[in-house]
């Protein structure tokens, strides 16, 4: 394990370190959030423990809590939080060039969501990224569930929504992707998601609202398919335009023959030229 965290100490800027001690300390503020509101809401420790390390999401165990809370039946709440904690399908699809085709790929994709994928773009190279990648998971694994644990003892002493912790998540991870949004495409996809979101938001169940924002990506699926069929579809009209041309026949009406010595003759005379 030393050895692992001395290559990660030679691979990665600074900068990463400085923005990975940032997430964390937010991770810690939402992590009492979180366990506060559980205790509030009747969950035992060891329940709120649970839920932490193997969702692991954020989003989805407010989610699951916020359904107990409001009094829907477990199933809907195991629903929603699945529900929520779809859109790291999209983040894993991201980390595949990136990731290791080995065993470490199945450990490490417990810990793709949103604050590594954040990380792991500040930096360029892929070995970079998945060291960037691994530093923010671990220590999302470490603190998440250990500030749960923190915020569920003091649930009596803090009130998690006149504080708004939650509040500090969303603004961090937006500083972190700020750089992203110079690229035009980038921009347009990220302010017609949170379009798609605001509108949502007050019809859904909670956290779903934010989920729906990844729908603005079948409208960029469907644009790039019907912009391949197009192509493909010039391509063919092209090389069969091309190669409709009228062919060359001999005296006797047959295509005619070339043989080796009219080629040459051929190149003789451009080499000439």
């Amino acid at each position: 394990m030393s050895s692992v965290f001395r290559t990660i100490n030679r691979v990665l800027p600074g900068s990463t370190y400085r923005d990975v001690a940032i997430v964390t300390i937010t991770i810690i503020a939402v992590a009492l959030s979180y366990g506060a509101i559980s205790a509030v809401s009747g969950f035992p420790w060891w329940q709120t423990l649970l839920l932490a390390m193997f969702a692991l999401g954020g989003a989805a165990e407010f989610t699951f809590v916020g359904v107990i809370a409001a009094g829907g039946a477990p199933v809907l709440a195991v629903l929603a939080g699945l529900l929520v904690n779809s859109r790291n399908f999209a983040f894993g699809v991201s980390v595949g060039r990136f990731f290791p085709q080995d065993w470490r790929a199945l450990i490490a994709a417990h810990w793709v969501n949103d604050e590594s994928i954040a990380v792991s773009r500040t930096v360029t190279t892929d070995r970079a990224q998945w060291h960037a990648f691994l530093l923010m998971g671990a220590a999302i694994a470490l603190m998440w569930p250990s500030g749960a644990m923190v915020g569920q003892w003091l649930g009596n002493v803090i009130d998690a929504d006149m504080l708004g912790l939650d509040a500090a998540f969303p603004i961090i991870l937006f500083c972190l992707i700020r750089g992203d949004l110079k690229s035009k495409a980038t921009l347009s996809l990220t302010v017609a998601g949170m379009v798609i979101a605001i509108l949502l938001t007050p019809i859904l169940p909670l956290g779903l609202g934010a989920v729906t924002s990844l729908s603005v990506f079948v409208f960029v699926a469907a644009g790039w398919s019907i912009r391949a069929a197009i192509r493909k579809r010039r391509g063919g009209t092209a090389q069969k335009t091309t190669g409709d041309g009228p062919a060359q026949t001999d005296a006797s009406g047959g295509p005619a023959q070339v043989d080796g010595s009219d080629v040459d003759d051929f190149d003789r005379q451009e080499g000439s030229r």
